[in-house]
């Protein structure tokens, strides 16, 4: 059994009633641009690390992040993440996510809602108090400069969370309290990376979004994990995918530098060794999903646009190390796509068909259809039949 074997998205964002039954080992996600594919992987994401408010404020600022500006206020962006204006089987006319599952993993259920709230407070404002007009002359039409405390309303939001969990605990909305049911105040005015929540229950979870190979958070962390694990020089074999004359990949300080900051560096046969971030997008792409991956052994790795900045030519040998590594690692791995050759290069490359399912998402007026090919109906459909399997 795997740690996900069956998800209901019943309501997140724009889902609703979304089905994925008889997960495998690399789960695919295709449709049409805005039927939900990505939305599924935030879902997911949230669920793995319920109670982990940090988590839920990240997936509410994904989307931006990929682009470096944030123009939608994050209390607003937490709102965006409920489904709204639908009838809820839990609080009719409320907007709620509800989501759950089947397998190894404890979650089986996940409810939240959220109540706009304000709050009077006091704010201190440099304010200008006229003096006396002889202390006027005296001191030039100086004005005095004071300080106090003006009132005004500011807005937040209290975000219940529910977990339902398989050891026991019988929850409900209107039971008693629970360690298993969290209430966060969030203000507008409020440092949220102050904020923190509870890591359990939870499974290991590790995201990679079209652009988040380009950031250089996190990097030094990953590659000294999978240094530590004895998993550096399969990372290299899998870049040589890209380019052979790679030979190593290494955290240094140049001798020259005039500050103190380290780098990741790869070791090339012609250049030498060279910063990371003066390679392609492919050797960074490829770079950053294999650190993810070391890092979330025996859980979930969640992949947007599975192909991006990979080269079609190195799709299926870098699929290849992909499949080997997450079964190696037991490692599930839901990704979406929008390219027929990755679909076809992992049916290259999948060997067992129980281990390679195909989701089409299929948005309908009040649910989203999915329909489900595993590996052995999908082979028969793109290598005998040639049909189009993505829309």
């Amino acid at each position: 059994m795997r740690n996900l074997e069956n998800v209901t998205i019943h309501q997140f964002r724009g889902l609703r009633d979304l089905e994925l039954k008889d997960l495998g080992r690399i789960n695919l996600l295709v449709g049409i641009n805005n039927s939900g594919k990505t939305s599924v992987l935030e879902a997911l994401s949230v669920y793995c690390h319920p109670l982990d408010i940090k988590v839920w404020l990240s997936t509410a600022r994904q989307r931006e992040q990929d682009i470096g500006v944030y123009r939608t206020p994050l209390l607003d962006a937490i709102r965006w993440l409920f489904t709204h204006n639908s009838a809820s089987t839990v609080e009719p006319d409320k907007a709620i996510i509800l989501i759950s599952s089947t397998g190894l993993f404890s979650v089986k259920k996940l409810i939240a809602s959220y109540e706009e709230m304000e709050q009077i407070s006091l704010s201190e404002e440099r304010s200008i108090k006229n003096i006396s007009n002889e202390e006027e002359i005296e001191n030039n039409n100086e004005q005095e400069i004071e300080n106090e405390d003006t009132p005004r309303v500011r807005k937040g939001i209290n975000l219940k969370i529910e977990v339902f969990a398989d050891d026991g605990y019988q929850l409900s909305l209107l039971g008693e309290p629970s360690d298993l049911i969290t209430d966060f105040l969030l203000w507008e005015d409020e440092r949220f990376y102050r904020l923190s929540g509870k890591r359990e229950p939870s499974l290991k979870t590790s995201v990679v979004t079209p652009s988040s190979h380009r950031s250089e958070v996190g990097q030094f962390r990953l590659l000294s994990e999978a240094t530590f694990q004895n998993f550096k020089s399969d990372v290299v074999k899998l870049l040589q995918q890209m380019d052979n004359n790679i030979s190593d990949i290494e955290i240094l300080l140049p001798p020259e530098s005039m500050g103190s900051r380290f780098n990741i560096y790869i070791q090339h046969k012609k250049l030498g060794l060279a910063p990371v971030s003066t390679f392609g997008d492919g050797i960074r792409r490829l770079l950053h999903i294999a650190l993810k991956l070391a890092s979330v052994k025996g859980g979930i790795l969640l992949i947007d646009e599975l192909e991006s900045t990979i080269h079609t030519e190195a799709l299926q040998n870098s699929f290849q190390w992909l499949v080997k590594w997450c079964t190696e690692m037991d490692v599930q791995l839901f990704a979406t796509t929008h390219s027929l050759e990755a679909v076809d290069a992992l049916l290259e490359v999948t060997e067992s068909d129980s281990d390679l399912v195909l989701y089409r998402l299929e948005p309908k007026e009040g649910k989203t259809k999915v329909v489900r090919h595993d590996g052995h109906r999908l082979r028969r459909l793109r290598e005998e039949l040639g049909q189009e399997v993505r829309w």
